[in-house]
């Protein structure tokens, strides 16, 4: 058989369009450079702000109070009702040297805020917030940003809700921002990021990072810690540096989409393989389609030998008489008749 011409199917044209996402995945560009960036500089606002952070806590809940002999730890041990001393990785910072702020409601409030340093904790926040849990949304697309590659080299899906708010922006407009693939996605990503599936238990691992050790128990709000207005700054400078992480993860997610997209409605134009390459070779492109692509046999035009199919169609079954033959068996027929009648 020979092959004349590859044709796109929908299988085909669906494989096409995951290959060249992943082109772009890999292909160097500014928003790329810009979400690498932006992950380097929270890792350092972090470091920063957590340095700041400890010297802030200590200085409220002095370690000779917390450790050593006679401390506050030692009467816990020593006695199994007295609950005084604890770790945390979430903290409640109040100012104490600048004037009140406006919250969301324009009500004067102290300038106090949450902030956390759990890999999912909140990276916003607003002023006079009481206490909440470290986890929140936009914590788990911290994680996911700051993991990404970790979670694409297993199967999962980082992306996911960058993909759901950019391709359904009449759904999210409506207040209608998940689906069944999308919570699945949520679900498989948590179970990796908390060592579900084998591996570290991430959330764990940044919480013993960065835990200090307090006084007191019950939540952020019941103990907050008094800091100057220029430590709350560098406070605010790790949240300002953990969303820029997910706004430039998705800046560039939405650079990728769109030229997927655009990819996706042409190669619905196309009918044969050829003008794929064609295209993936241009030089504004420079894609180099995954071979395993080709593979897959449907789809494929060949030109073949009709006198072959007609002999394999012709053989099957038993095998036909020529003229010949059917003559020469006829003439043996009829003698035989006669010899047994002249018996």
């Amino acid at each position: 058989m020979e092959q004349k011409e590859i044709r796109l199917n929908a299988g085909k044209r669906k494989s096409l369009v995951n290959d060249i996402r992943r082109h772009w995945e890999e292909k160097d560009c500014p928003e790329k450079q810009d979400f690498l960036g932006a992950r380097e500089d929270a890792t350092e606002a972090i470091d920063s702000a957590f340095e700041t952070t400890t010297n802030v806590v200590q200085r409220r809940f002095k370690p000779e109070h917390i450790f050593g002999d006679r401390s506050l730890t030692f009467y816990q041990k020593e006695y199994n009702t007295v609950d005084a001393v604890g770790t945390d990785s979430c903290f409640f910072m109040k100012v104490t040297d600048a004037p009140k702020v406006l919250d969301k409601y324009d009500d004067e409030v102290e300038k106090s805020k949450h902030f956390s340093f759990e890999l999912d904790g909140d990276t916003g926040g607003d002023y006079g917030s009481g206490y909440h849990s470290g986890s929140s949304n936009n914590g788990k697309n911290f994680a996911y940003s700051m993991y990404r590659e970790d979670m694409k080299k297993v199967g999962l899906n980082p992306d996911c809700n960058i993909e759901n708010d950019t391709n359904n922006v009449e759904a999210t407009n409506r207040g209608y921002k998940t689906n069944p693939y999308l919570s699945q996605c949520r679900n498989d990503n948590f179970d990796f990021l908390s060592g579900k599936q084998g591996g570290t238990n991430l959330f764990q691992s940044w919480k013993d990072k960065f835990k200090l050790h307090i006084i007191g128990t019950g939540g952020c709000r019941s103990r907050a810690i008094p800091c100057s207005d220029l430590e709350f700054a560098k406070f605010e400078m790790m949240h300002q540096a953990k969303q820029d992480v997910v706004l430039k993860h998705t800046k560039w997610l939405q650079v990728i989409l769109a030229k997927v997209k655009v990819f996706e409605a042409g190669v619905k134009l196309m009918t044969k393989f050829s003008q794929v390459e064609k295209y993936a070779s241009h030089p504004k492109i420079n894609w180099t389609i995954n071979p395993e692509i080709l593979v897959d046999k449907f789809g494929t035009d060949v030109i073949i030998s009709i006198d072959n199919l007609a002999d394999q169609t012709y053989n099957i079954g038993k095998p036909q008489q020529t003229r010949e033959e059917k003559i020469q068996a006829r003439m043996l027929y009829n003698n035989s008749k006669v010899s047994s009648l002249a018996s």
